[in-house]
């Protein structure tokens, strides 16, 4: 039987993406501008990701990064009290605002071929959700290995919500777009794994020799 492929795990793409990208406030601009320019496959066709959320990257007047979580100055339109109850602290893979925060860019990272379940859906509805409650402008954007699997399957969420001319959303071939790009940071998260194994591995052999 031959052996199934293996992927980089998502956690992988998403750590290499971040620090090709850099830290907020010392991002590299020509990569973050690379970022903003990707192509995404949306209901309409072929969108780029400035285009989806209505920004460009801008140095000093976009804000945000990897792990961006939700906090009281994204309620817009929302009380306090209810951005706490449904949104607070919520965390995409990535997230990019405006001064204003009136549009902001979502980006989220799937390491399956296929949505996994009610999580996954809720999770996207949440994105969506947000946006349209606070009153916010933007995009919601997934960089997946099964571009249409997870494009149809975004429609759908999207046509549940009945909101599928408010917000625009799209997905990115994350294979093809995004890990050629970041080989080198995934060489440097590999081979720390690697490390790591290397190490447990000599000290699972120690222990058999006792046993």
């Amino acid at each position: 039987m031959d052996p199934q492929p293996m992927d980089f795990q998502e956690w992988m793409v998403t750590q290499a993406l971040a620090a090709y990208l850099g830290q907020e406030g010392m991002e590299n601009p020509h990569r973050m501008a690379w970022l903003f320019g990707l192509e995404a496959k949306t209901p309409r066709g072929g969108r780029k990701l400035s285009d989806l959320c209505g920004f460009d990257w801008a140095p000093r007047k976009v804000s945000g990064g990897a792990e961006a979580w939700f906090k009281e100055e994204d309620r817009g339109a929302l009380s306090l009290h209810q951005f706490k109850k449904t949104f607070w602290t919520i965390t995409p893979d990535f997230r990019y605002w405006i001064e204003k925060r009136d549009k902001q860019l979502i980006i989220e990272a799937k390491g399956t071929a296929k949505p996994s379940g009610r999580k996954d859906a809720d999770q996207a509805k949440r994105y969506f959700m947000y946006l349209k409650d606070t009153r916010h402008k933007g995009a919601v954007v997934y960089f997946v290995q099964n571009p249409k699997v997870w494009l149809d399957w975004l429609t759908n969420i999207v046509r549940q919500l009945a909101q599928e001319s408010i917000t625009p959303f799209g997905v990115v071939d994350v294979k093809v777009e995004v890990v050629p790009k970041v080989a080198d940071e995934l060489v440097r998260i590999v081979g720390r794994e690697l490390a790591k194994t290397a190490r447990l591995l000599e000290e699972a052999l120690d222990l058999s020799k006792v046993a």
